[in-house]
């Protein structure tokens, strides 16, 4: 549908008390699912890093151990929820939950006699971009507990560290992102087998990159980071700029007394595996109280089969008319997912301690 024919069938529901603008007000919601759908698809990061399995009518969410005992298996229970790890026996299936996110909008009737389309686009991409903040936010809460655990080991598996990497204080490349964090991370990854190919950072660690001088790369490739404002590869790992990471970030792991972010650390200044050093200390406003410790997240994206997102049930808008009411137009509507780590050596974290 073109955005006249949209527009057309937008003033149409104007006419709501009656049957073809009963009929309309529907067709219309149906009709911004697919924009919603595809906004979706560019907003959400986790639809980069979670390999996307839209499942059949009646399938279940269930994936088979690996063969090299790729385990534990992390599963978030629901929105909201700490993810859950587990161990599963040789051969067994782990069975990923799928929960509900859902999103609504809506505008005032008169917008509809105007065709003012424009206020109903804005509506939709509001919508997506509130769905694609909570696949953001579940996303996170795999990984985070995921990349900081470690293992004890169970029978003939081995125990084996959180994979975690932080140049020692005072040490060349110590307190921002430097190329030395990056190379031992690659390091890092090429010992368990893995290959380090993204890495996801904070606006300061991007500023970091495009303060590297002569003596921290060649030329070169300094002129590549220019000219890619800061982002691009380095020694093939792609870079990633995020929002949300870094000292004022949500998903930051900030020390026992901030009162910001989604992960905060217990009270010996520990999560999971990580001692923290120098904490992250935030105000309940996001504001940084006490500069510390940041982290970026690397991955190895080179299968995508790690980290498994099942959806059940994409996203789809239906007409609201109880809205009419109150002489307002709008939509609702929810999508089922699940979200889960089968393996978490694809994943390590570098530590950035701020204060230094």
């Amino acid at each position: 549908m073109d955005l006249k024919e949209m527009q057309d069938l937008f003033r149409e529901t104007a006419n709501i008390q009656t049957p073809e603008g009963l009929a309309a007000y529907r067709a219309f919601a149906a009709a911004l699912t697919t924009p919603i759908l595809q906004k979706i698809e560019l907003e959400s990061i986790m639809r980069q890093l979670f390999a996307v399995e839209r499942l059949a009518p009646g399938a279940q969410a269930v994936y088979p151990v690996a063969e090299d005992f790729e385990i534990p298996v992390w599963v978030l229970p629901g929105l909201g929820y700490v993810a859950q790890n587990f161990i599963e026996g040789i051969g067994e299936e782990v069975y990923v939950p799928t929960f509900s996110i859902d999103a609504a909008a809506d505008w005032k009737i008169t917008y509809a006699r105007d065709s003012r389309i424009d206020i109903a686009q804005r509506a939709a991409a509001k919508a997506a971009k509130e769905l694609a903040a909570y696949e953001e936010e579940c996303g996170w809460r795999v990984i985070m507990p995921a990349v900081t655990s470690s293992f004890s080991g169970k029978g003939l598996l081995g125990s084996r560290p959180a994979p975690i990497y932080e140049i020692v204080p005072a040490s060349s490349g110590a307190g921002y992102l430097s190329k030395e964090l990056i190379n031992k991370m690659i390091v890092g990854f090429k010992r368990i087998g893995r290959t380090f190919t993204d890495l996801y950072v904070s606006p300061e660690d991007a500023a970091d990159i495009r303060e590297w001088t002569d003596t921290d790369i060649d030329p070169v490739t300094r002129r590549e980071i220019f000219q890619a404002a800061g982002m691009g590869s380095v020694w093939n790992v792609r870079l990633h700029e995020i929002q949300h990471l870094g000292a004022t970030g949500l998903y930051n792991i900030n020390g026992s007394t901030s009162s910001y972010g989604k992960f905060i650390a217990s009270g010996g200044e520990v999560f999971n595996a990580y001692t923290i050093e120098n904490p992250n200390i935030t105000n309940a406003d996001g504001t940084v109280n006490t500069l510390g410790e940041t982290q970026v997240i690397g991955f190895d994206m080179t299968t995508n089969d790690s980290l498994v997102m099942p959806i059940r049930k994409e996203y789809e808008a239906f007409d609201d008319p109880t809205l009419l009411r109150v002489q307002k137009q709008g939509f609702f509507g929810w999508a089922e997912l699940g979200f889960a780590c089968l393996d978490s050596r694809m994943m390590g974290m570098g530590i950035i301690d701020r204060s230094l």
